[in-house]
């Protein structure tokens, strides 16, 4: 695990528990140093990678382990979005400290063989420290009142947002002008996510993108909105208690411009009490394993171009291959390796969430609330 406080001069501080799984930790301990760095950053960003590629028996494309982004805590007032967080990456380590037998020391080895995990874990510190001050806690953005989920590069300034600095949906003066926004934008230069997650208190709906007042009038659709509306739907029905799920202008009884997600899809490319947290478990659960799922068709079917004869397919076999490998590459040409896509770079997934009282953002955009 590595601890990134800011990103800009990024401090790293290993912890045992999953660099070493060998002795694992389920804490990552910080210094008196490290810690008094972490306080003066504006968030903390985890990273959580372990377990090579190299002991996986199936080979798979020669891209890095994809990259999961997950954000919580964006809006002030929304508590439980952080707590699932902690709640997450207690249960997401716990079984490095199982027998290597055991079903939960399985798990935990699968999502660290597949996945690099980054994790924001308190976007918006600066909001709650000034609801821990005030007790207003109806407070929704920074300290200075403005949303974050409407401060982003993505039709900023639209009707789905406001001008007026008291308005809990106040947009700023410009967007990406909050500090806070910063980490999202380095994060992405730095890395490519095949998902991004955005965690929200509110209504038990999944957002796909869009939810913008101009992608609503245009009725536009994500790419691959199939593709996330099949991870939408897994992780709806992951819970207990079903998630609505679909297009996020559809769902969302008003337009929202500015959001995280929508910016991260549209610009960036990114293409997922104690009971109530017990409940909360099987969605990332099913978000992550879909992911892995996903990687490993895209490796198969990329294998398996690659031993087929130029013109080996019997005539009968051609048209339905044909059609299968069109629809393959309408929905994955822009994860296939350069020379096999319709354009010279890769683009990303993003989903959006919101549950349980909580609002949740993933890659591939999909947003749950």
């Amino acid at each position: 695990m590595r601890c990134l406080h800011g990103i800009k001069n990024v401090h790293h501080a290993r912890c045992s528990g999953l660099l070493e799984f060998r002795k694992p930790s389920p804490v990552c301990n910080l210094n008196s140093e490290q810690l008094a760095m972490i306080n003066k950053a504006s968030q903390f960003v985890l990273h959580l990678k372990n377990f090579s590629q190299s002991d996986r028996t199936q080979q798979t494309l020669s891209s890095p382990k994809q990259k999961v982004l997950l954000s919580f805590g964006e809006h002030a007032r929304e508590f439980f979005p952080v707590e699932s967080a902690l709640y997450f990456l207690k249960n997401i380590t716990a079984g490095l400290t199982k027998p290597a037998t055991s079903a939960q020391y399985k798990f935990s080895r699968t999502i660290f063989s597949n996945l690099e995990i980054f994790i924001i874990v308190l976007a918006n510190p600066d909001g709650r420290h000034y609801i821990e001050k005030t007790k207003n806690y109806c407070w929704r953005g920074t300290s200075i009142g403005v949303d974050l989920d409407r401060n982003f590069d993505w039709n900023f300034g639209g009707k789905g947002s406001s001008s007026k600095p008291f308005d809990e949906e106040y947009r700023g003066h410009s967007s990406l002008s909050e500090p806070e926004c910063a980490p999202y934008v380095e994060l992405t230069q730095q890395h490519h996510f095949e998902a991004f997650v955005s965690f929200h208190s509110g209504i038990r709906q999944i957002f796909i993108p869009f939810a913008d007042s101009l992608s609503a009038k245009e009725k536009r659709l994500p790419e691959n909105a199939d593709v996330q509306l099949h991870l939408a739907k897994r992780i709806a029905h992951a819970s207990s208690q079903p998630f609505q799920f679909g297009v996020g202008y559809v769902l969302n009884p008003y337009p929202a411009d500015g959001t995280i997600y929508d910016y991260m899809h549209g610009w960036k490319g990114v293409d997922a009490g104690s009971e109530a947290l017990d409940d909360v478990m099987p969605i990332f659960e099913s978000l992550l394993t879909f992911l892995i799922e996903w990687k490993d068709l895209k490796a198969h079917q990329y294998y398996h171009n690659l031993e087929q004869p130029e013109f080996g397919l019997p005539r009968n076999y051609m048209v339905p291959m044909v059609a299968v490998s069109m629809l393959l590459l309408v929905i994955f040409h822009r994860h296939l390796p350069a020379s096999l896509s319709f354009r010279g770079y890769q683009r990303r997934r993003v989903v959006s969430l919101r549950s349980l009282s909580s609002t949740f953002a993933v890659g591939s955009s999909v947003k749950i609330t």
